[in-house]
């Protein structure tokens, strides 16, 4: 604090003789200024005229006393000397503005460095107290450290006592999530394979569907194949009738030809010959067209009948695959829901397995923490107890106490005398002064074995 205090005067003191430097200089300057802007005085011309002497015997009229001439001085020189004073003055004006603005300057630098003079000095005393109060809170770190771990000494027993229980829940806690999680395994494996039956079953169903998809375009390619042919024929049956048509003009022709040179009958006749014949022949290729178109529609037919039967046998080789895949998923749903079924019997049997087993470790750690509980307080109870100056060893009663949640004794009586009043007068004193008892923090425990209960008090046990 001391070192604060004389690093603010110094920085105070340092700011004075700053304050007082500048002064002097803005004086120095504002007289050098005021010497300089002394005006210069004007010249005035004047001329003397001399007069004659005046005898005394010669009167003369008096004359107007003139007056002596005065000169104006020139006006060029006026205003020369005028704008040389204005440029003096200027120039004065300018080299004490310059000499302020250094002055100026000067002081502004050596005031920063007072500033940083000054920030450096706070900035050690802010280390300094910094460091002060950093040790100081080190020390309370320190002094709360060591009264934590006296806290923690004294909370490692009970911590101890209550870390079995806790143990032994935990275990319990991890059984119950290992079950749970053995439950949720069996659960997502369970619709793990139901998602595969359901996709199995998509998949036949898909299958199927493009069994009877092609099916149906073979059965459509068929249908175009057989209207192909059938156009052909049609095409053929028109060509041949056209043919026919030819012909039987042809055979007009030649039988007009053969009307119109009637002169000519052997001409004729073997002109009627060959048409016979040609027409004969027409029938014949007729025929035999209408031979071969209805062998070619049979065939057709017969076709189309294979490829219906063809299309038929897929569609129940489609069918029984559904069955086929159905069956199968259905059983494969079965044997899946069997697993499952099987598996969390097992889970639950598993569980009630563990549930028995913690609450069998509960009820042994009950029965430990209550002996437990019990030897305390007995110790209790034996080193707050005084022996009495007439009392004899190996005397020893039962006692009956009533507690509070916290171990507060609300009542104490003996249930079994030890046959020496003294004595069990100065028991009921020690279970009085040993209040609060050191009972077991486990509520359930406290109200069915603690609230109230009664114990043999031997003092030479222990």
């Amino acid at each position: 604090m001391d070192k604060k205090r004389f690093s603010r005067s110094l920085v105070l003191a340092l700011a004075l003789h700053i304050g007082i430097l500048l002064l002097l200089v803005v004086n120095s300057l504002f007289k050098q200024s005021t010497k300089e802007a002394t005006p210069a005085p004007e010249i005035i011309n004047a001329t003397i005229v001399e007069e004659s002497p005046v005898r005394p015997d010669v009167k003369e009229k008096p004359k107007s006393v003139q007056k002596p001439e005065v000169t104006k001085p020139d006006e060029n020189v006026i205003e020369a000397s005028k704008a040389a004073a204005e440029k003096a003055e200027a120039a004065k004006a300018q080299a004490l503005a310059e000499k302020a603005e250094a002055a100026k300057a000067q002081a502004t630098a050596e005031k920063a460095e007072a500033s940083k003079a000054k920030a450096a000095a706070e900035k050690v005393e802010a280390a300094k107290a910094q460091a002060v109060a950093e040790k100081a809170e080190a020390a309370k770190a320190q002094a709360a450290a060591e009264k934590a771990e006296a806290a923690k000494t004294k909370a490692a027993q009970e911590k101890a006592e209550a870390a079995k229980a806790q143990a032994a829940a935990e275990k319990a806690e991890a059984t119950k999530a290992k079950a749970a999680a053995e439950k949720a395994e069996a659960t997502k494996a369970k619709a793990a394979a139901e998602k595969a039956e359901t996709a199995k079953a998509k998949a036949a169903a898909e299958k199927a569907e493009a069994a009877k998809a092609k099916a149906v375009a073979e059965k459509a390619e068929a249908n175009k194949i057989k209207a192909a042919a059938e156009k052909a024929e049609a095409t053929k049956a028109k060509a041949a009738a056209e043919k026919v048509e030819a012909n039987k003009a042809k055979a007009a022709a030649e039988k007009a030809e053969a009307a119109k040179a009637k002169a000519a009958a052997e001409k004729a006749e073997t002109a009627k010959a060959k048409a016979a014949a040609e027409k004969a022949e027409a029938t014949k290729a007729k025929a035999a067209a209408e031979k071969a178109e209805a062998a070619k529609a049979k065939a057709a037919a017969e076709k189309a009948e294979a490829a219906k039967a063809a299309a038929a046998k897929a569609e129940a080789a489609k069918a029984e695959a559904a069955a086929r895949a159905k069956a199968e998923a259905e059983a494969e749903i079965a044997r899946a829901k069997a697993a499952a079924e099987k598996a969390e019997a097992e889970a639950k049997a598993r569980v009630a397995e563990e549930k028995a087993a913690a609450a069998k470790a509960r009820a042994a750690a009950l029965e430990d923490e209550f002996q437990k509980a019990k030897d305390a307080i007995q110790l209790k109870t034996n080193r707050s107890w005084i022996r009495p100056p007439s009392s004899r060893s190996g005397l020893k009663c039962t006692i009956r106490v009533k507690l509070m949640s916290d171990g507060t004794v609300i009542d104490a009586d003996i249930v079994t005398p030890s046959g020496d009043d003294i004595f069990d007068e100065s028991a009921l004193n020690a279970v009085n002064k040993a209040s609060p008892l050191p009972v077991p923090k486990d509520k359930d425990l406290f109200a069915k074995k603690f609230r109230s209960f009664s114990f043999l008090f031997d003092p030479d046990r222990g």
